[in-house]
């Protein structure tokens, strides 16, 4: 498994990979990279890796060629086992890296323990990843008071973590939970961030109800929603084109983060 690790590192670093940083260099390296099952509907090429048993969090960093000084921190989802990287992770930085935005894909830690352990260390890793974008914001250009948090599925629930259980140096300035699941319990505070929300009805329950509940919580606090639910385009979308209605959930993204000034 290390091996393969390695030789896959080698490849990425040949290839032109982008600059990582290890935010827990206190932590064992590790982590296996492998090709997705060939009937998994979300593999677009039999060469794609997709990554699990992630040791240890990592951001790459994805910066834009004519950077406007805002920051999205993406993070992938994967049912807490796996991280999709490709079409949740970095084609979304390139998307991002297209319109000014600078992207930082997450690699967090999955695989490692019960579901339990996993969601409270995606958390803690979406909030490290925030308050390190933050503190180095200069390095890159970037204004510190537009950076953001994006994720799916799984890393929509990190996302939710990390809007609702913030400090100071760590709160997002909006976030972008898309088909996300979110923390039992969580409590909205009066200074969340912005939200912008994706899913499609023909998900399972368990998305779509989370977006309503993120939409009316947020309504609460008195802090801004925008919501799309898509009558087609099941789950796991992310950046594939499926002929689906929920294509166009980058274009309502892109026209949200225009009037915010991203």
């Amino acid at each position: 498994m290390v091996r393969l690790s390695l030789l896959v590192g080698v490849a990425m670093m040949l290839q032109g990979a982008p600059q990582e940083i290890v935010l827990r260099p206190d932590l064992p390296a590790g982590e296996e990279w492998y090709t997705p099952p060939a009937d998994n509907v979300h593999r677009k090429s039999a060469d794609e890796k997709w990554v699990r048993k992630v040791q240890r969090p990592v951001l790459e960093v994805y910066p834009a060629a004519k950077p406007n000084g805002a920051a999205v921190v993406v993070a992938p989802g994967g049912g807490f086992s796996i991280l999709a990287i490709e079409h949740e992770g970095r084609d979304v930085a390139k998307w991002l890296n297209a319109r000014g935005v600078t992207a930082f894909v997450l690699r967090y830690r999955v695989g490692l323990g019960s579901r339990e352990e996993n969601q409270k260390m995606a958390i803690e890793d979406g909030l490290l990843a925030m308050k390190t974008v933050r503190a180095r914001a200069a390095e890159w250009k970037l204004d510190s008071k537009r950076i953001g948090v994006m994720g799916f599925s799984a890393g929509g629930y990190l996302t939710v973590g990390v809007a609702t259980q913030f400090t100071p140096e760590n709160r997002p300035d909006f976030a972008i939970p898309i088909y996300a699941v979110a923390p039992e319990g969580y409590q909205v505070p009066a200074d969340a961030p912005p939200l912008f929300v994706a899913v499609a009805y023909d998900d399972n329950e368990r998305m779509t109800s989370t977006a309503t509940g993120l939409m009316n919580a947020w309504k609460k606090a008195k802090v801004p929603v925008e919501m799309h639910i898509f009558p087609d385009g099941g789950h796991g979308f992310g950046m594939n084109k499926k002929g689906k209605s929920c294509d166009v959930w980058t274009d309502l993204l892109g026209s949200w983060m225009s009037r915010l000034g991203l």
